[in-house]
Formats: structure tokens, C-alpha cells, sequence
């Protein structure tokens, strides 16, 4: 085809780009048989229902949402006893009476991927499915990867340390090999119209389930799951830029860790000098993500701000006069443990409390503080119990005085790692209360009781509930002296009583404050009275951390619907676009971006891991993973493996530093400073490439919500029909026209296979032909990433965040020749009116021809948003093989370009114009 007749049919695809798609009407096809009923949503995709009672389920689920489909031609008959229901894409055949769906009840035909008929049957096992997520990736490390893998399978063993949830495989995604895939929907809780909340089903043991037959045509399913599951919404522009975490420790008023001169040091101050430091360097940043050190009274739970943050409004403008946006860190609830997700010291807990229905607690009436006068020996041989040391008349006149708010370690003892005992008299009142309970804040990390010489059974807590207590009224002596001892085995944070209130009480420790956020009341007082004053003064997005959400209702995934509580209030009291951080909460988790994939250890493979799990995301419609950059588990990694981490994370949906190394006694090591120059440097390179990169994400994030194409692409999501595709699962497009291949080896050694055409690297311009592999060393600070031959990729000026700015250039790149059409997406990048149209979209098509001329043609801009900029200027930057003989712009000579020939590009900047008219550069 000449430049000239394509370049006619690329003019009428801009002036048809703009046009709005025509809604069908909704319709069902639908076949009944008995309790059975079949429903084509599509000629390939069925919904198969049997329901005990006979009452089918109309209504939305927490999974599914779209209820009403275009008609489908739909063939029923009836064949020696079977009912067969066909559209032109599947046939289906089902013995009526016969009961449940099962492999000898049901059968699904249809044409796959090679042309030969397929069948599906009730419990069938797809072994080609190509893999979706877990829940998490917690505690992933070397150890516990699966020893072989093509990039499908799951990590190997992981109970999660300390809510000890044992990590379920995950669940097959919709792209296969086989063509197919099955959603179970069968226990998920129905939608109530009327009450706007969910509900658990009326009757238990129905079937209710979705297959989807699609052959290679793995970009049909996505759009069908989407449509039937829910859309991924656009989220908030600043998203895209790099994100930073500190705060990664707790925060315990009163005791001697927060009183130290390190944790007083780690504050607001700190925090601001952190990100000015960071600005000074040249390194731009969007978003500032506080771990849990912000709440006052720890893992206890506080919606205060900790003193180290004393001035949290004036802190909160200072950020946003910068740009910059503000992640809290929050802890909905922990599965398998008793956690207090608010503190009875909280200020908003008498609040809460008089909307859960719930009184205050008791006050003590008697309340002894018995922190002092403790004295303590270590015990390394463990002769304690057999010489009695708990024993009223055992000589401690040899022990050493000791603290209750510090670790014994602390103290002096750091080489006793093991048993330890504490013991003190205490002479008690003449009269004393029918029960009497002992208060530990917390004695780390076991400990057995002896009260004057008997041992007493006190209560046991699982991490992160520390507080323990004892009823001694039987075991002590009014008007006496009494003798308690602990016998206290070591942990990971040290040995010994570490916090208070140490004391005697006549009331128990009151019960918990928790929330059961699939309860519509507890769900809305845990937002409005919690987070909402959060909100209001300034908090942008929360990090819905902990494990396993917070819901109770059966068949609900937790975490599915604490994701939507969060993400739908966020939405509703800002109005405008939501966005939070939460692990993964199976079907419908796209309507609720994005998945933070949890702790994981600071390793190579565990990186090598990651690459390949987070291209595999939008198996399951999950286009906004966030890894953390740098590893959590892992103090001052190496240098290159830092580097490899941050250069994956720059091609990743989220560029987020975060580690457990972020707190008062280690310093922040996620920091570029930690490796001197070079580290400032390398993270400036990248984070400024991010920044650069946003119109190109941004216009894909409107590809994922539109089409329910990922940002990271799998290879065979484009070459479903090409073997080769399937074997590299550590590489990935970036979007439609970038293909990225991370360093994973310390060596910098990378084999990358490159589809077939022509394809030009991103950095040097070096051309490569496609349809083979090659092998090649990176430098530490350089990662393969290759633009396919011609095409056209959006960036920003520099700048210091990811909003737009309508003084700067666009720079348009354009490599090499070829053709190639991309549609600019723009918004607000903040607000809800995307979803009634408020958006705009402008054309672009690069042609070559046979003859070396080339040409970009810019359509004129479609649509209106609030505050779009009537005018821009346009920077091309023309990768090309050798200087342009000449350039043009609208049929007129250009003069005033520039080459920069270390970087074989031509730089030509047009003048500013309307984004109404349509630009054309010839070359």
C-alpha cells in the first residue's frame, strides 16, 4: 500500500475515532429445565444455574453485576432424552431430572483454538490455563518458590507469620491455552436492591456458574468478564508517579522507646527533610505512603495522630503545596487473631462505641501499678524451675533490678537470647476485691506466671494482641507480702516485660473493638467515624493493610469486601476518583484497584518472581499491581539488586519504594543515599523517567478501562497463536508498543526473545530484527526495553509530578519506520466525569513509505474536559536511522530543528496551536 492511500484511510480513521459506540438494548436468552436454567450472556459465554428450590437468582452478587444481555439466537431440542441448547459459537446438552450438574449430566461443545471441537464437563481440570493471583505474596522467598516454573504457578508452603493463614494457590485466570474458563459464583452473597447491601444466599448447595469459550481470542474474554464482573475504573493520575513509604514501626505512648532521642528524632520534621532531600536531588515523587507509625497506640489501634507527627494539618498542606499526596497506612483486621482494630484510649472511641450499641468499660475501682521494684535473672541453663527460683523462699538477693518497659537485652543482657525470670514482693491491702487481675502490656514472647510459689494459668493472645492477663485473687494473700515471678522465654524483639500497664485491677480487660465490615452498620461507623476525619483534613488514599479483610459473611471473600468498603467510601466522600492499596480479593477485584502483593524477602528470585506474577495480573483483569520495590524482609541490599528492583519498578503499574527498614534505629534504607551518588543517581534516572512516561500510562490506564487490556501485557496476550510467547514469562509489554525484559541476574546477563518485526531499543536506538532471541549484559544501571519499529510513544517534559501541565511541551516520540496509531487520552485526572464523557481523545498515525518518506499525522482533539488546556505545543523527537533530509510541517518547509546525533534523533518543535486542528509532519 503507498504512503498516499494510507495515509487517506489514516485521515478517515481520525475523523471516526471520536464516534460514540450504539448501547443494544438489554435482553436474556434463557432455557429451563426443571431446576436447571441456562442463560447465553453471549454465543460463547453461559451461565449454568441449578437451584435446589426451583427459585432462580436474578439479582447482581458481590462478583457479578450485569444482569441484563442482548438477545442471543439460542437452537434448543430435544435428543434421545437430552435437552441441546445451542448458539453458532457452543453447543450444550444437558439430561433434564437428572439432578446437580456433574460430568455424566452436562456437556459443552465448541470449536477451539486449532480448529477441532472442545468439551467441557462439571470438574473438569484445565492444566494449560495460564495462571492467576494468589491473595498475597507474604513471606515469599527463595525457599518457598515452586522449584520449576513456566510463570503459572504458585509460591510453595507460605503460612503467613503471625496470622498463620496458610496461602491457597491460586485460582486458574481466564486465559487458556484451552480456550476456556470457569467462574464459580455459586456461594457468593446476592445484592439486595433495596437495601443497597449484600446478603447471604436463602439456600445453600446450588450450582451458579459462567463459562466462557473464547479459542486464542484472549482479549474477547477479558472484555467479557469485565462486562459481566464490572469495569476497571480510570484511577487518579497522580498514581502513576513514584510512590515513597517510611513509618514502618509501631508508636506506644508512654513508653521508653518512644521517650528515646531516635524515635523523637523520626518525625514530622524528619519526614519533611526526607522529601525535601529527595526534591533537592532532582528526584520527582507523587505520593508519600505513612506505614503504621502514624497511628498513635500501635498495632492496638489508634485514629490519632502519634505525637511524632505533631502538627498533622500544617503537615498534610506542606505536602500538598508540593504535589505531593498522603497514603495512611490502616489495619482493618487480622484473620486468626483477637486484634483491637481501635484502642480504648483513642479519642474517637467513645464515638464509636455509642454507634456500635456499646457501653464504655468499667473503671477500676481498684488499680495497682506494679511496674517497678522487679528484679531479674537470666537463666541460660534453664535450672530456674528445678532450684524454685519462683519459690516465695528463694534468695533473689544476687538479681539485678530491672525495667518493665524495656527488654532485658536492653538492659545489658544482650547475650542472653533465651530464658530469663522476673520477680518482685508486694505487700497487698488487708481488703481486696473477689477477683483480681494481673495486667502485662506485654511480655515478649512466652511466659508462665507463679504466684507466691503457684503456678497460675493467665490468658494467651495471638500477635498482634499483646496485652495478657491473669485472675490471682485466689492465689494471693490479703494484708501480706506476695511474691510473683515470670519465667519468660525470648523472642525476635528481645525477652521481658517491654510495655505497661503492669497493675492490678478489679475489672478484666475489655473486650475488643472490632468491625464486621459485611455489616452495613458496623461498615459505615468504621468509615464515617474513623476515616472520614481523616479525609476531611487531608489523608488522599488508604493502604488497606493487614490479612485477610475483614468480613464475616459466608461465601464473601473478606478481602474482596473490605477492598469495596474502603475504595466505595473513599470514592463517595471525596467524590471523585478512589484509589487504595489492598491485597488480592479473587473475581470482581478490578472495580477496587489496586493489589498490593504483601511482605516479601529481598532476593533475587523473589524478584524474578514478581516480574512474571505481575504480568500474569491481567489474567485476572488486574491491571494495577504494586510490588514492593526493593523487597520488604531485607535490611541494605545489595546495590544491583536495588537497581534491578527500581528499573523493574519503573515499567510496573505502581513505582512504590517500601521496606521494613524504614523506623527510628535503622533510618529509611529504601533511600537513595544509602549507596552515595550513585544510588541519587540511578533513582533520578528512573523516577524521571516514570514522570516522563505518565501521558503513555495514562493513556493505557484508559485502554484498561475501556478494553480490559493490562498495562503488563504477557507476551502471548499479543501472540496467542505463536508457541515462543508462552516461554518467556519474565518478559512483558508495556503497554501496547513497549516490550520490557528486567535484569534478574547479579551478572546483568539477560536472553530476550523478540517477537517478529522490527524493534529499536528504547535507550540506545540500536535496531534488532525480530522472530529470535539474543543474549546481552546490562550495565547496573540499564534495563532492556525495545519499542516496536514505528511507533508512536507520548511522554511529558520533566517534571516534579505526574499532573499535567499545560506550559510544558508534549514530546511525541516516533521510532523509526513503520506505522503505527495511537489515541491520546486526557482527562482531569481526578474527578468522576470521564464516566458521563467528560474526556478527550486525540488521534495520531505514523506511515512510511517504500520510498523513505515518512509522515505523522496529529488529528484534531475530540471531547472537553474541565480545564483542558485550548492550546499546546507538540515536541517531536524522531528516532531515526540517519539525519532527515528534510522536514515539513503542514506542506511548508520547517526550519529551526535540531539533530542530536549521539542519539540519532531529529528535535522538532512546532508552535503552539489549537488542539481543534490537525497537524501533519512530513520528513
Amino acid at each position: 500500500m503507498g504512503i498516499r492511500r494510507f495515509a487517506c484511510l489514516v485521515v478517515a480513521w481520525l475523523l471516526v475515532a471520536w464516534a460514540p459506540a450504539r448501547a443494544d438494548a438489554p435482553a436474556t436468552s434463557t432455557v429451563v429445565a426443571g431446576k436447571a436454567r441456562f442463560e447465553f450472556l453471549t454465543p460463547s459465554l453461559v451461565r449454568l444455574e441449578y437451584e435446589p428450590s426451583g427459585h432462580f437468582v436474578d439479582a447482581p452478587t458481590a462478583v457479578v453485576q450485569q444482569r441484563d444481555w442482548p438477545a442471543v439466537a439460542v437452537r434448543r431440542t430435544q435428543q434421545g432424552g437430552w435437552l441441546v441448547a445451542g448458539t453458532g459459537a457452543m453447543t450444550l446438552r444437558y439430561k433434564p431430572g437428572s439432578g446437580p450438574f456433574m460430568a455424566t449430566n452436562l456437556e459443552v461443545t465448541w470449536r477451539g483454538p486449532d480448529g477441532r471441537e472442545s468439551h467441557w464437563h462439571p470438574g473438569d481440570v484445565d492444566k494449560k490455563n495460564l495462571g492467576g493471583l494468589t491473595y498475597s505474596l507474604d513471606d515469599l522467598r527463595g525457599t518457598n518458590l515452586p522449584a520449576h516454573g513456566d510463570g503459572t504457578e504458585s509460591p510453595v508452603g507460605i503460612v503467613i507469620p503471625g496470622i498463620e493463614v496458610h496461602l491457597q494457590p491460586a485460582r486458574p485466570g481466564l486465559l487458556s491455552r484451552s480456550g476456556w474458563v470457569y467462574v464459580d459464583d455459586s456461594r457468593t452473597p446476592l445484592w439486595n436492591p433495596r437495601t443497597r447491601w449484600i446478603e447471604p444466599r436463602p439456600t445453600a448447595g446450588g450450582q451458579d456458574g459462567y463459562l466462557f469459550t473464547y479459542g486464542h481470542d484472549y482479549a474477547r474474554v477479558l472484555r467479557d468478564y469485565a462486562r459481566l464482573c464490572g469495569a476497571i475504573p480510570m484511577v487518579p493520575r497522580y498514581v502513576f508517579g513514584p510512590w515513597i513509604t517510611d513509618f514502618n514501626f509501631e508508636y506506644f505512648p508512654g513508653t521508653a522507646q518512644a521517650a528515646s532521642p531516635q524515635f523523637r528524632a523520626y518525625n514530622q520534621q524528619a519526614l519533611q527533610h526526607e522529601v525535601s532531600r529527595l526534591r533537592d536531588s532532582g528526584i520527582p515523587f507523587d505520593t508519600l505512603v505513612l506505614d503504621f507509625a502514624w497511628h498513635n497506640y500501635g498495632w492496638d489501634g489508634g485514629y490519632d495522630w502519634s505525637p511524632l507527627i505533631p502538627h498533622p494539618d500544617a503537615f498534610i498542606d506542606w505536602l500538598h503545596a508540593r504535589g505531593i499526596r498522603l497514603a495512611l497506612n490502616d489495619h482493618p483486621g487480622y484473620a486468626n487473631t483477637r486484634e483491637s482494630i481501635l484502642s480504648f484510649d483513642d479519642s474517637h472511641a467513645p464515638q464509636v462505641l455509642k454507634d456500635l450499641g456499646r457501653p464504655l468499660p468499667a473503671r477500676p475501682a481498684f488499680d495497682l501499678e506494679i511496674s517497678r521494684h522487679w528484679r531479674f535473672a537470666p537463666d541460660p541453663h534453664g535450672l530456674g524451675l528445678d532450684q524454685h527460683w519462683f519459690a516465695p523462699g528463694f534468695d533473689d538477693g544476687g538479681w539485678k533490678p530491672v525495667r518493665t518497659d524495656l527488654s532485658w537485652q536492653e538492659q545489658g543482657w544482650s547475650g542472653d537470647q533465651g530464658l530469663g525470670w522476673y520477680r518482685t514482693s508486694l505487700h497487698l491491702p488487708a481488703q481486696l476485691p473477689a477477683h483480681l487481675y494481673l495486667y502485662f502490656g506485654e511480655v515478649a514472647q512466652d511466659y508462665r506466671l507463679f504466684v507466691n510459689g503457684i503456678e497460675v494459668p493467665h490468658s494467651h493472645v495471638q500477635w498482634p494482641r499483646r496485652l495478657t492477663t491473669a485472675d490471682v485473687a485466689r492465689y494471693v494473700r490479703a494484708g501480706q507480702s506476695n511474691v510473683f515471678a515470670l519465667r519468660v522465654q525470648s523472642g525476635k524483639r528481645g525477652g521481658g516485660i517491654l510495655r505497661g500497664p503492669v497493675a492490678l485491677r478489679d475489672v478484666p480487660p475489655p473486650g475488643r473493638i472490632a468491625f464486621d465490615l459485611s455489616d452495613k452498620a458496623q461498615a459505615e461507623v468504621f468509615m464515617r467515624d474513623l476515616h472520614l476525619p481523616l479525609m476531611r483534613q487531608g489523608a488522599d488514599l488508604w493502604w488497606v493493610d493487614g490479612g485477610s479483610g475483614a468480613a464475616g459473611m459466608p461465601g464473601l471473600d473478606p478481602q474482596l469486601w473490605t477492598n469495596k468498603v474502603f475504595y466505595d467510601y473513599a470514592r463517595q466522600a471525596s467524590g471523585e476518583r478512589a484509589f487504595i492499596l489492598g491485597r488480592y480479593g479473587d473475581w470482581g477485584s478490578e472495580r477496587y484497584p489496586g493489589y498490593f502483593t504483601g511482605d516479601t524477602w529481598s532476593e533475587w528470585p523473589v524478584l524474578a518472581y514478581e516480574v512474571a506474577y505481575a504480568a500474569r495480573a491481567g489474567n485476572v483483569a488486574v491491571p494495577y499491581v504494586s510490588h514492593d520495590i526493593g523487597g520488604f524482609h531485607g535490611g541494605k541490599i545489595d546495590f544491583d539488586l536495588y537497581a534491578r528492583w527500581i528499573e523493574f519498578g519503573t515499567f510496573s503499574p505502581i513505582l512504590r519504594m517500601h521496606s521494613a527498614h524504614a523506623n527510628p534505629l535503622e533510618g529509611n534504607l529504601r533511600m537513595p543515599w544509602v549507596y552515595g551518588a550513585e544510588g541519587v543517581a540511578l533513582m533520578r534516572k528512573y523516577f524521571t523517567l516514570r514522570e516522563q512516561l505518565v501521558p503513555y500510562l495514562y493513556t493505557q490506564a484508559w485502554l484498561a478501562h475501556r478494553d480490559t487490556l493490562p498495562i503488563l501485557r504477557p507476551l502471548y496476550l499479543a501472540y496467542p497463536d505463536t508457541d515462543e510467547a508462552y516461554r518467556h514469562p519474565h518478559e512483558y509489554f508495556f503497554g501496547k508498543s513497549m516490550l520490557v525484559a528486567p535484569v534478574l541476574a547479579p551478572d546483568g546477563e539477560v536472553t530476550v526473545w523478540l517477537p517478529p518485526g522490527s524493534w529499536i531499543d528504547f535507550f540506545t536506538g540500536k535496531r534488532y530484527a525480530g522472530g529470535r532471541s539474543f543474549s546481552a549484559r546490562y550495565a547496573v544501571d540499564q534495563i532492556p526495553v525495545f519499542v516496536r519499529e514505528g511507533a508512536i510513544v507520548p511522554e511529558q517534559a520533566l517534571a516534579t509530578g505526574a499532573g499535567a501541565n499545560p506550559g510544558t511541551p508534549l514530546v511525541l516520540n516516533v521510532y523509526g519506520a513503520g506505522q503505527d496509531r495511537f489515541e491520546l487520552y486526557e482527562d482531569d485526572g481526578h474527578s468522576l466525569a470521564y464516566e458521563q464523557g467528560a474526556y478527550a481523545l486525540t488521534p495520531m498515525a505514523h506511515v512510511s513509505g517504500h520510498d523513505g518518506r515518512q509522515q505523522l499525522l496529529i488529528g484534531p482533539t475530540h471531547g472537553r474536559f474541565a480545564d483542558q488546556p485550548p492550546a499546546r505545543v507538540y515536541e517531536l523527537h524522531l528516532h531515526v536511522a540517519s539525519r532527515p533530509q528534510s522536514i515539513s510541517v503542514d506542506g511548508k518547509p520547517m526550519a529551526g530543528w535540531r539533530w542530536d546525533a549521539r542519539h540519532a534523533t531529529a528535535v522538532v518543535r512546532l508552535p503552539r496551536r489549537d488542539i481543534r486542528e490537525a497537524v501533519t509532519v512530513r520528513w
